[in-house]
């Protein structure tokens, strides 16, 4: 499963406010009558970290490894928020090869 604070586009520390807002965000972004699987998503990723107590649950007990795809996400935003004058687009050539393991 992958990480609901990628999918809302959240940052793990972030209130039940900002929770909701990224939720209504993503809900309009991924209509369910147009995208039913990105809403399924984001459906699913706002039940997992909605309230502060669901977000320490979360923290303390998710045991399931991050998927790759999470992990150059996670990676991809963090390079966004080092440069913010300038977000890098990352190389999807760069991406498979290293999901690969190739260097």
């Amino acid at each position: 499963m992958s990480d609901p604070f990628l999918t809302l586009g959240i940052d793990p520390d972030a209130d039940d406010h900002v929770v909701e807002s990224a939720y209504r965000a993503a809900i309009k972004r991924c209509p369910p009558d147009r995208d039913p699987a990105g809403f399924q998503a984001v459906r699913a990723a706002y039940e997992r970290v909605r309230t502060q107590r669901d977000r320490i649950a979360y923290a303390l007990f998710e045991t399931e490894p991050p998927e790759p795809i999470d992990i150059l996400r996670r990676a991809e935003a963090q390079g966004r928020r080092e440069d913010e004058a300038r977000p890098r687009r990352p190389d999807p050539a760069l991406f498979a090869a290293l999901l690969r393991g190739e260097d």
